[in-house]
């Protein structure tokens, strides 16, 4: 319940301006009754509450990406440590992993037969796809190329083979695949923590995947909560960048639609 008015409140916020501070405050307060309530229940998942703290879990990432955004927010990483939408995310997968069984049998059954379903159709067309018709293929090719530290190279192509099946699943690349948000999600649920960490210390290859991953994300500028995600992130990005890195991402940046200032 503290999941649903937190997020209610920040949609309020946004259609109700002259108390949109109040809504925001609300939405706080609210967060951070529930948080402290679902961290005490973390400690022992059961058959009973393992369903609401899922909810909780999945209300929260939402929370987090529909908040009021400061300059800095980089979405998956922060300047210091792992950002709370990035742990969020992974905490809802520790919950799936470890309760899995009780969550297919109670209420969110059906929500978890139609997500196998899309996963095993994400899969399918990922099997199919040729790389050179991706395109991360030129990216690929290049960190390939030029990245000397040959671990760092492969934890980079891992996280491009694995954002592969986001565009896969575009409408206008597979017919008859509808975009759900989840084709956006599921790269940041199964990406390598190490990938994480040389974003976080932001590593010029790692940068220029992350612009692609926000091409994804543009596609779910229809959602209030994650607007001007995408436009916000390119634009981060490009700035963080050198000279030579910054025209890898052209292609991004033309898709997303962004001009450099």
């Amino acid at each position: 319940m503290r999941g649903i008015l937190a997020l209610s409140a920040l949609h309020l916020s946004r259609y109700r301006p002259d108390k949109k501070e109040l809504y925001n405050s609300q939405a706080m307060l609210q967060h951070q009754i529930g948080l402290r309530q679902a961290t005490y229940v973390l400690r022992e998942i059961n058959e009973e509450n393992c369903t609401a703290v899922y909810i909780f879990s999945a209300l929260t990432l939402f929370f987090t990406v529909a908040k009021p955004r400061n300059p800095g927010d980089f979405l998956l990483v922060g300047n210091s440590d792992m950002a709370d939408w990035l742990t969020l995310v992974k905490g809802t997968s520790f919950i799936i992993g470890t309760s899995e069984d009780i969550l297919h049998k109670g209420s969110l059954g059906p929500m978890f037969t139609a997500g196998r379903r899309r996963n095993e159709l994400r899969e399918k067309l990922f099997a199919q796809a040729s790389l050179e018709d991706s395109p991360l293929a030129e990216l690929r090719l290049l960190i390939d190329k030029t990245t000397v530290d040959r671990q760092e190279v492969t934890i980079c192509l891992d996280a491009i083979d694995g954002l592969r099946k986001a565009f896969i699943t575009w409408p206008d690349q597979a017919q008859g695949a509808s975009y759900e948000s989840a084709d956006v999600f599921i790269w940041v649920f199964e990406v390598d923590h190490r990938f994480l960490e040389l974003l976080r210390v932001r590593t010029q290859e790692s940068l220029c995947i992350f612009s692609y991953f926000c091409v994804v994300l543009r596609k779910l500028d229809s959602y209030w909560w994650m607007e001007g995600w995408a436009t916000h992130l390119i634009s981060k990005i490009y700035h963080l960048l050198d000279e030579e890195h910054r025209l890898w991402i052209r292609w991004p940046i033309e898709e997303i639609g962004w001009i450099p200032n």
